[in-house]
């Protein structure tokens, strides 16, 4: 049986508003990064040309910091830390390795570009279950209880 997807027993706490939020969360951290270095490039010469550029590479780079390597030393994301949520490994329910934070990263800027479209019009795929797309987020307390049980091998 998959780990963490909706109405798995061995994660019971309600996550889906918490997930949300912690994601309006990041994601309002991220932009903010970029909307930073909009404002703060149009003072510097070298870059006063090109600051919706220099915006979009620091959004995309704090992003990729935040979400991979700051994830995986941490189990989770500022946003999800302070609603209580990490991230786990649906075959296992262990942590997730850094390969696949990256492609999660991936398909997270892919989904953002496919809403963007959807937006402005473009046709797109069928509304599913947002852990058929993502790793999916549960609640640490329940992470805690399932590995304090079972003693499980697959945190570290």
């Amino acid at each position: 049986m998959l780990h963490g997807f909706k109405g798995d027993p061995r994660y019971p706490s309600p996550r889906r508003l918490r997930r949300a939020l912690a994601f309006i969360l990041d994601f309002v951290i991220h932009l903010g990064c970029g909307v930073g270095v909009f404002f703060w490039s149009e003072h510097v010469p070298k870059l006063s040309h090109l600051p919706t550029v220099w915006a979009i590479v620091a959004w995309l780079l704090v992003s990729f910091i935040h979400r991979t390597i700051i994830q995986r030393m941490t189990r989770t994301t500022l946003g999800k830390a302070l609603f209580g949520l990490c991230l786990i490994r649906t075959e296992d329910g262990g942590w997730p390795r850094f390969g696949q934070l990256v492609k999660a990263w991936l398909v997270g800027i892919w989904v953002g570009i496919v809403l963007v479209g959807a937006v402005g019009g473009a046709s797109g795929g069928g509304d599913g279950d947002i852990d058929a797309v993502f790793l999916p987020a549960v609640r640490r307390r329940d992470v805690r209880a399932l590995r304090n049980q079972s003693r499980h091998p697959n945190f570290g």
